[in-house]
């Protein structure tokens, strides 16, 4: 297959859909022999923040000469971008080249077993294959729901766990309560590997150091960063376990940072103890780090800025980054969500702090629509009403700040019309 051939069959075997279990990666994997027992990992889970500690360490492992892969879903902006090496995409040839052995292997495993690998299967074999041809010296791994399940925990051992903070999502497949979603999430953890913590509610870090004494593996407990304002740049400040004081600039925005920062930099000095020369690596690979569609500024003129918070957790998160940021500043919302998630805490948590808020209907097959999210914010916010399209949504926003009634725009509630509203405001200067 080429290029253009491997997509369509990706986009084709979609329609198996997500299935939680590790028979059919297992059995995948076999058939390719083995390709993740070669690679070198740091496994990490989590219900918000996994991407940006990711874009922390590789960035860290970047700057110290390293080989970094890193395999993070669901793609925002380019399909291809799940799978990147010192982030870079993978190449077109490689992943067709990889995806004609692969369905080589699942119309075996079909033929012979009666089932076909997911989609998610497919890729996170692909990932490993390709970073295994690469020879990655290192890889990070996210895992896509989950933990215990999840088709990417099939490592007998790795170099490290990660677990980032959790909340409520996905509570149709994990659980609908912070225990339950924790020791899933703590499913990822290996027998003697350590693993870090990120801050967390004391029940879900309890679930947490149960499952680390089980399976006999050194808990590094990560504390808080401290961000603050100097001279309009983001400087954060993190006392490490190890005694030093870790500072930078760093790019990304959002409160929520100063979890993902301890997490990374605990976790690197984790990976100096393996063996990696990084610790005088960190402070300039967390400057470096940019994290797309996560309180990514999108446009100065007006301020516009887009964030992938899509939980009641990463809502409340996202809520209090305005008031740490944006403090004085009145606001017009953008808001899109998914039908299974629970958009109606989401509006309680964050409606009022919107002068105006606009809703619309993400192209997505499991969108919630935007009149009846329109509906349901209002109870919190009558400054609501709803748009047809993204385009119209983006133009009604800047129409608000051109006013004078409002002096920004964000744009919020799922990662998957984040792309779809940066093309508008994209579109929109050109006109």
């Amino acid at each position: 297959m080429n290029y253009k051939e491997a997509k369509a069959y990706i986009n084709k075997i979609s329609k198996y859909g997500s299935v939680l279990g590790l028979k059919s990666i297992t059995t995948l994997l076999k058939t390719l022999n083995n390709p993740h027992k070669e690679l070198k990992v740091v496994h990490i889970a989590g219900t918000n923040g996994k991407g940006s500690t990711v874009e922390f360490l590789k960035n860290i492992f970047m700057e110290a000469g390293y080989k970094a892969g890193t395999y993070c879903s669901p793609a925002v902006f380019d399909e291809d971008e799940i799978i990147q090496i010192n982030g870079k995409n993978i190449g077109q040839e490689d992943l067709a080249d990889i995806i004609t052995l692969i369905k080589d292997k699942s119309d075996m495993i079909l033929e012979t077993y009666g089932f076909h690998p997911t989609c998610f299967e497919i890729e996170t074999a692909m990932a490993f294959e390709y970073f295994r041809r690469k020879q990655c010296d290192i890889v990070f791994v996210e895992c896509g729901m989950g933990g215990k399940s999840d088709a990417t925990n099939v490592f007998e051992e790795v170099l490290c766990s990660v677990i980032t903070g959790i909340s409520l999502d996905h509570t149709a497949f994990l659980g609908d309560n912070l225990e339950e979603i924790a020791e899933i999430k703590a499913g990822i953890i290996k027998k003697h590997c350590p693993v870090v913590a990120a801050k967390q509610n004391e029940k879900v870090l309890q679930v947490i150091k149960n499952t680390a004494v089980q399976k006999e593996a050194p808990l590094i407990k990560a504390g808080v960063a401290q961000i603050n304002i100097q001279d309009g740049k983001n400087h954060i400040t993190y006392p490490a376990v190890n005694g030093k004081t870790y500072e930078a600039d760093i790019q990304m925005l959002g409160t929520y940072q100063a979890m993902n920062v301890a997490a990374a930099v605990e976790t690197a000095l984790c990976l100096q103890k393996r063996g990696y020369k990084i610790e005088q690596f960190i402070e300039k690979g967390l400057s470096k780090a940019k994290w797309k569609g996560r309180m990514e500024i999108i446009s100065d003129n007006p301020l516009f800025i887009i964030d992938g918070a899509h939980n009641p957790g990463a809502v409340s998160e996202l809520r209090d980054s305005i008031e740490f940021y944006f403090t004085n500043k009145r606001i017009t919302f953008i808001m899109g969500v998914l039908a299974d998630k629970d958009f109606e805490q989401e509006a309680a948590i964050i409606a009022h702090r919107a002068e105006n808020i606009i809703t619309v209907t993400p192209d997505n097959a499991r969108a919630f629509d935007g009149r009846k999210l329109a509906e349901i914010l209002s109870r919190y916010n009558r400054n609501t009403k709803y748009a047809q399209s993204i385009t119209e949504a983006v133009t009604s926003g800047k129409d608000d700040v051109r006013k004078g009634k409002t002096d920004m725009i964000i744009a919020f509630g799922t990662l998957s019309h984040l792309k779809d509203i940066k093309q508008a405001v994209k579109a929109g200067r050109r006109d």
